[in-house]
């Protein structure tokens, strides 16, 4: 031996704690997050981008688009809280629910409430896809759509399985989407008019 000592690299195996949705709330109630905008996905705290005007004005005008069309028959919530599972409580821009009574001031809603959620995406293009997506394939969500602001086209997302979808459609400004529940619908109705 020349004397030399070698050193046995020990694997370090580093936890994450994940937070359930009840510490999130108990956070949230104690002003942890004070006036910051956040959401649970998969037991992480995610600061939400902030709304620019374009994502602001598209999910104004889908809220009142789909309004006219659902009429009463459902609930349409406004970035509001979908409790996924036990560690995610995302805030989709738009969630097309079931009609409920208390209009889920008991509780808020669960996946199997969900008929259609609705991501709005310019900067978070990337986060709804990689991160949101999956999780609402996981939960069982059956239809999800993302709407793209700059590229000004929609991607249908229906059948979850396990983590991912097994379809998904993209429908460009000028083509024409099939929907579940709105049958067929000009992907350039769902976008606001803006000024040239």
């Amino acid at each position: 031996m020349d004397g030399s000592k070698t050193i046995d690299k020990a694997e370090i195996s580093i936890q994450k704690h994940r937070f359930t949705v009840e510490e999130y709330h108990r956070m949230g109630e104690a002003g942890l997050f004070n006036e910051t905008r956040v959401e649970l996905i998969d037991g992480e705290i995610f600061d939400m981008s902030p709304t620019n005007s374009p994502h602001a004005g598209t999910v104004k005008w889908l809220n009142r688009l789909l309004n006219k069309l659902l009429g009463d028959e459902f609930i349409i919530s406004v970035q509001d809280p979908i409790t996924l599972d036990n560690l995610s409580e995302p805030e989709p821009d738009i969630a097309v629910l079931k009609m409920r009574e208390d209009f889920y001031a008991d509780a808020h809603p669960l996946p199997e409430d969900a008929l259609l959620l609705i991501e709005v995406a310019d900067s978070t293009l990337d986060t709804d896809k990689r991160i949101k997506l999956p999780n609402y394939a996981k939960a069982g969500i059956r239809e999800v759509w993302i709407m793209d602001i700059n590229q000004q086209c929609v991607e249908i997302h229906t059948q979850p399985w396990e983590n991912t979808y097994r379809n998904k459609n993209t429908y460009l400004l000028n083509e024409t989407m099939e929907t579940a529940l709105f049958g067929r619908v000009a992907v350039k109705d769902l976008f606001p008019k803006r000024k040239s």
